[in-house]
């Protein structure tokens, strides 16, 4: 074999060696893109999860919640109050006070129709929120106006589970805490049976308008606003 032909066949396989090593190059280029592009969609879809905006979370009409010593009454009682801005609510709440024992409907009533706008069922088994309020989801949610009175109750039993009297207010108790986007006006109840509209409201003598910040039980309600 002479010298040319030597050349010639290694110069054949130098361009075949060279061929292959292109072609594995351009196999891992491809791998690695998919691989890329795989690992961009997942950071891509954990940034949609990690900054996905579920929105404003419902908020406690209460900020927190009031015990008391009552029990001695069968008959809804509650409180009016006004909105100070449109809001959704969603939820209520009922203070535990020690161990819950009986379940409680909770109801909230448009003062101008009488009309029933919602209602739920708290029960002993009902979660407790970290204000202290056993609380319970609305069939539906409801809509509350800007200026417009509701009145907001539970159902109570007696010798049944205690529940917060502004009557028997003491120096160690404190008045229910409400947030800004509505004002208590004055407490509100009724008697049997509980699922009356709750026409009776106390105002004690000497205060025509009704204590402010008060009201009985301490039931409170969950809200967005609008």
């Amino acid at each position: 074999m002479n010298i040319k032909k030597i050349i010639s066949m290694l110069l054949a396989i130098s361009v075949i060696c060279l061929a292959a090593l292109i072609s594995l190059a351009s196999c891992e280029d491809k791998g690695d893109d998919k691989k890329g592009d795989g690992e961009s969609d997942g950071k891509s879809g954990d940034g949609d999860g990690e900054s996905k905006d579920e929105g404003p979370q419902p908020k406690s009409f209460l900020k927190e919640a009031a015990t008391g010593e009552r029990n001695d009454y069968t008959g809804s009682v509650g409180y009016e109050f006004e909105c100070l801005a449109d809001m959704t609510v969603s939820a209520v709440g009922r203070p535990q006070n020690g161990a819950m024992n009986n379940s409680h409907t909770i109801r909230i009533w448009d003062v101008e129709t009488q009309s029933l706008l919602g209602s739920a069922d708290v029960t002993p088994d009902s979660p407790l929120d970290s204000l202290g309020f056993k609380t319970a989801q609305l069939g539906s949610p409801i809509k509350l106006k800007a200026g417009v009175s509701y009145r907001i109750v539970s159902a109570e039993e007696k010798d049944g589970d205690m529940w917060y009297d502004i009557g028997a207010k003491t120096e160690e108790s404190v008045d229910l805490k409400p947030n800004d986007e509505c004002r208590m006006i004055t407490p509100a109840f009724s008697g049997e049976p509980v699922d009356d509209y709750p026409a009776n409201q106390y105002q004690p003598e000497g205060s025509p308008e009704g204590p402010i910040n008060r009201g009985y039980t301490g039931v409170t309600f969950y809200y967005i606003v609008d």
